[in-house]
């Protein structure tokens, strides 16, 4: 980026993350998530770091949190309050051992206290000594801007595990001042039943911002009676060596145990940054059971000598780091805006963007959805958006920032031609999708065969885009079923396709050719037929049944050269692609509505599929190519729990969770992956995670195994 488009970026980054940290801070108000402005931060970060010079003393990298508005007393901090780098990535925490070691001029082997990062306010207790050895609470001020804070005494005084006095025995150089750091934080339940009391104008949208607003509040009966509680982990240096402190860890048990001030409990010695790796996923994974918020961990040098060798920057203590779960917001900026042809012929405007890391992965694109979407959001090429995972999966542009927009920005202009084609596009009636019509369409027919060599569908390994690209143009096939037809002959054709990438590939689609009907359903591609409804299918409808004979290669690896390869005969329930044809014909629409979990939309969507001929000569090819669906074992089983849902959580005794599922749709019932009031029954095990606490909530029946059986009839 050149000097004047990053002075002019660095200033709107400058203003907006200002506006941000004040709506954050001051009036407990969340414009974006802590994600977006982390994001704004780091980019703001890295453009000065490029370009030293452009860095002024009131850039928000400079100074630790935002101004205070006014409305509480302003009192100065005992001691400065630092805030924590961030580290998003393994990597950057074994840079910053690198760092640390350079510092003290030697390798030498550190532990590390590791703490979960809550999701609170951050407040210091100030205590005082009095006679006999006794501290007295005195004042409790909010972080502000490192150097002073509001008066929040008040608050925090209604806090019942904050202690107003403790003794403190037996200490040669008691401190006259104690000064503790801690979070302040609303535990979940709580924000449930508070915000159960308030008008939806009126409600909070995370604890963060309902214990800031509480802790802030004038009035302590308000507070008092929004059960407050603190999590406590820091003491200042003065104290720490006048009570000859040796360890933070040493630190922890002297708040907990003498002081009597809360601290949590799931802190950890480590001996290896890596084992913080292993934490962070372990907490990822059960941080919604948590009884309050956390976006990570942090890490500090146990050693205080080595704590003070290291010492601080003008901002943050350079022996700890906060070590975040990935992002589930970010920011990028929107390279180009391109539309995309699906396998119905759907077509999808797509953001390229500048590469980002959410969620632990590279995001370079996201759906915009269609013409409606942009037009809401009023996407442009050049703006800065806040992008999310759709589900943790699919990556989605949420909000544009338009005070980073360019001025050279324009509104974009939804294209009137297929880019695939070039054939007009069409908005079917009450649709938000614009659609290329054209049968022949030459994208839409690419994304069709990617989708039935997919994962989920016939599973083909060897058979990406590029390769699929290579054999439409070398016409070597003209639709999916052409794909059980290639040769090894053909593939030798092919760049970069030498004798044992030919094995493998022709391989893989010979035993692909026995497939689950459920992955033959889905593979065909027919709009609305996802997996889950191709399962229902597979299950719910009474299809012929076959015992068929087959032969399989059996491979014996890198001795197959010697040895040859074995053919073994198989038995399989199969029904073949024109029976399956047959059996759908045969069905009315009224019929598959009536199927549950089907309806009118899926069964109208597989009537038109079922009309065109082009789709019926597909079938034909390919069982021309000796392609079968194999029938689920459990098709005919009493369908005793038909209309019923049920959300599973925790570990079973005996079956696992793949196995209760199958069970589940054997006999007509469906699973969910959350809990609702919908939902019928929470099948739970050992070391249940949030859902069975909602589950409660909601009145909805937990059943264990043994109950889940005998709804079976076991």
């Amino acid at each position: 980026m050149q000097k004047k488009q990053a002075q002019e970026r660095i200033a709107k980054l400058k203003q907006e993350i200002w506006r941000l940290n004040r709506a954050y801070f001051i009036e407990d108000k969340s414009p974006v998530s802590e994600d977006v402005r982390d994001a704004l931060k780091q980019e703001l970060i890295a453009l000065e770091k490029e370009h030293p010079d452009l860095t002024t003393p009131d850039s928000p990298t400079q100074r630790v949190g935002a101004p205070l508005d006014g409305r509480l007393p302003k009192v100065r901090h005992l001691t400065p309050k630092e805030s924590l780098q961030d580290c998003f990535l393994l990597s950057e925490l074994e840079d910053w051992v690198e760092q640390m070691e350079r510092a003290l001029g030697e390798k030498k082997a550190m532990e590390y206290l590791c703490e979960l990062k809550i999701d609170g306010l951050n407040i210091s207790l100030l205590y005082r000594k009095q006679k006999e050895d006794t501290y007295r609470f005195m004042r409790a001020l909010t972080r502000g801007n490192g150097i002073e804070g509001e008066d929040v005494t008040h608050t925090v005084r209604t806090i019942e595990s904050v202690p107003l006095s403790f003794v403190l025995t037996k200490r040669k150089h008691a401190p006259e001042f104690l000064e503790i750091s801690g979070e302040v934080y609303l535990p979940k339940a709580a924000l449930n039943k508070l915000n159960a009391k308030l008008s939806k104008e009126e409600q909070f949208a995370n604890p963060r911002n309902a214990a800031a607003g509480s802790v802030r509040q004038l009035d302590p009966k308000i507070a008092a009676s929004r059960e407050l509680q603190m999590f406590c982990y820091g003491l200042n240096r003065e104290a720490a060596d006048a009570l000859e402190i040796a360890t933070q860890e040493e630190l922890m048990l002297f708040l907990r145990d003498t002081a009597g001030v809360p601290v949590n409990r799931e802190m950890r010695l480590i001996k290896d940054v890596k084992e913080a790796q292993v934490r962070l996923e372990s907490f990822r994974k059960k941080r919604d059971a948590l009884p309050y918020d956390i976006d990570g961990l942090v890490l500090k040098v146990n050693d205080r000598k080595t704590q003070r060798d290291l010492g601080s920057t003008a901002k943050a203590p350079r022996w700890a780091r906060a070590y975040k779960f990935p992002a589930e917001q970010k920011t990028a900026q929107v390279l180009d805006i391109r539309l995309q042809v699906g396998r119905t012929g759907a077509i999808t405007p797509v953001a390229i963007l500048s590469p980002t890391q959410l969620a632990g992965t590279t995001v370079t694109r996201a759906t915009l959805h269609n013409a409606d979407e942009i037009e809401r959001l009023d996407v442009r090429i050049g703006d800065t958006v806040i992008l999310q995972k759709a589900g943790d999966i699919i990556p989605e542009v949420v909000e544009v920032m338009e005070n980073l927009r360019p001025k050279s920005a324009k509104p974009f202009r939804f294209p009137a031609r297929c880019p695939a084609c070039s054939t007009e596009l069409v908005r079917p009636e009450g649709e938000a999708v614009h659609r290329c019509p054209n049968r022949s369409c030459a994208g839409a027919r690419q994304e069709r065969i990617e989708h039935l060599v997919s994962r989920y569908a016939f599973n083909i390994e060897g058979l990406g885009k590029e390769t699929i690209e290579e054999l439409i143009a070398q016409g070597l096939i003209v639709d999916a079923a052409d794909i059980f037809a290639l040769s090894p002959e053909d593939f030798a054709t092919l760049p970069l396709f030498k004798e044992k990438k030919i094995e493998n590939v022709t391989e893989a689609i010979e035993n692909a050719k026995h497939v689950p009907l459920e992955r033959f359903l889905f593979a065909l591609g027919i709009r609305h037929v996802g997996r889950e409804t191709a399962e229902i299918l597979a299950r719910r409808i009474a299809w012929p049944s076959a015992k068929r004979m087959v032969k399989r290669a059996i491979s014996h690896g890198p001795q197959s050269s010697l040895f040859g390869e074995e053919e073994r005969s198989l038995t399989l329930h199969a029904i073949a692609p024109s029976a399956i044809a047959e059996t759908l014909v045969k069905l009315s629409q009224e019929e598959l509505s009536a199927i549950d979990g089907i309806g009118p939309v899926v069964a109208e969507s597989l009537m038109t599929w079922m009309e065109e001929k082009s789709h019926h000569a597909l079938l034909q090819k390919m069982e021309d190519a000796g392609v079968l669906a194999t029938l689920p074992e459990g098709s005919h089983a009493p369908q005793t729990l038909t209309g019923k849902t049920f959300v599973l959580t925790g570990t079973l005794p005996t079956l696992s969770r793949e196995e209760a599922k199958a069970l589940i749709k054997d006999h007509g019932g469906r699973v969910s992956s959350s809990v609702s009031k919908q939902t019928d029954y929470v099948l739970c095990g050992t070391d249940p995670g949030s859902k069975a606490q909602k589950a409660e909530e909601l009145g909805v029946p937990v059943i264990e195994e043994e109950g889940f059986l005998r709804l079976l009839g076991r």
